[in-house]
Formats: structure tokens, sequence, C-alpha cells
């Protein structure tokens, strides 16, 4: 278990000052230009906003996650930008599970050809999909981006932190839709008996938020 040197080291005021200038190179990159051309051909309806999906893509990048999930799939605009950040994280063989409740909808069509070959679609509830057990033991990070209730954020927030492995990451879009979020990461601290934070017992390591993305980093 870290202790709070190691913990604040994380994310100091020098790796987030690392992370912002991460994100404003997503913002001014090739790979950007190309998925707001995707956009304006598939449409933009439901999709993760472009500085959103900049945060995201950073965040990939970061954390180097080789098997990842998505709650809320859709077109394929947040699952294009995990994917590139796989790719650029230098990940072989990176998998993106990527859930969708609309058989209707025709997921991952915005998503790069090249991009392609490590992502897997999968439609229905993910309630449902729990009970059946179909997604793998461990994964490296986690997003969410279905429906944004309450109680419905919390059960997946409950659910994949449980999977994740040691410094993988739970991200959520729209976390200024609820509480779910703030609450979730709430519960993960443990403190002692003055009420300052026990480092040895709390399961995250930092969490932040940048525009309506946030973030947790399992400890």
């Amino acid at each position: 278990m870290m202790n709070q040197t190691e913990v604040c080291s994380v994310m100091n005021d020098s790796a987030w000052l690392a992370f912002c200038e991460s994100v404003l190179e997503v913002q001014r990159s090739n790979f950007m230009k190309e998925m707001e051309e995707r956009l304006r051909v598939f449409g933009s309806k439901s999709s993760m906003g472009m500085f959103d999906s900049a945060v995201l893509l950073a965040l990939v990048r970061k954390f180097a996650p080789s098997v990842c999930v998505e709650t809320g799939g859709n077109l394929g605009m947040s699952s294009s930008f995990i994917l590139q950040g796989m790719y650029e994280a230098g990940i072989q063989g990176g998998k993106l599970l990527s859930v969708e409740v609309d058989p209707k909808i025709p997921v991952g069509s915005m998503i790069p050809e090249r991009l392609r070959s490590g992502f897997n679609p999968l439609f229905g509830d993910v309630k449902h999909l729990m009970k059946k057990e179909v997604f793998p033991e461990q994964i490296d990070l986690f997003l969410h981006d279905s429906s944004h209730r309450y109680k419905y954020q919390s059960l997946e927030f409950r659910y994949f932190w449980t999977k994740l492995r040691s410094s993988g990451v739970l991200v959520s879009h729209d976390v200024n839709f609820n509480a779910s979020f703030v609450d979730f990461v709430s519960s993960t601290y443990r403190h002692d008996k003055i009420g300052v934070t026990d480092w040895a017992r709390t399961t995250h390591r930092v969490w932040g938020r940048l525009g309506t993305i946030g973030f947790i980093v399992k400890a």
C-alpha cells in the first residue's frame, strides 16, 4: 500500500501541469482534426464533447491500460479516443469492450479503420451483462457514459471498481449531472480516530476532474 508521500507524487503540481499540457497537445493534434471531420460525417448526437475527449485520451496515454470497458459506446466517439490513446501509449494487443443498450445504433461506426482491431462491441443493459459475467475478471480502465442516473452510475462504479487492477483508472463523463461520482470517491477514503486520511486503508491513489470528466486511480 502506498504511503502519503507516494500518493501525492502520483499527480503533484508538476504532474498536473504535464497532464494539462498533454490535453492541449491532443487538442492540437491531427487526430483531433480527423475526429472533428468524422463528427461532421457521422453526426454528433450523444457524442462526448471534443475537450472531454481530449482529456480522456490524455488519461489513457498517461496510465496505458491494456483492457478497457466503457458503457454508452454509441457511435464510438469515446471509443476512438480510448483506442488512439492505447496506440499512442504503445499498447500492443489492447482491448476495448464497448457496451451499448440500443441495438439499432451502429456502434463504433465513427472509429477510424486502423483502430478497430481492439474494438469489441457488446449489446444489452449493463445490469444484465453483469449477471451474465461477460466482463473480464480484471480490467485497467473503466469509462461510464451510459445512463446518468444516480443509482445506475453508483452501481457501475461499485461493480467495475472491484474489477480494476491496482493503478487502474475509473473514469466518468458528465460528473456534473449528479453527486454519484463524488460520493463514490468519498466512499474510498478511510480516516483515523482524529479524522485524518489513513492512506494505508484508503483504496484510491488520486482523483480529479477536468471539464466534465472525473477520474479516480485505484491504490
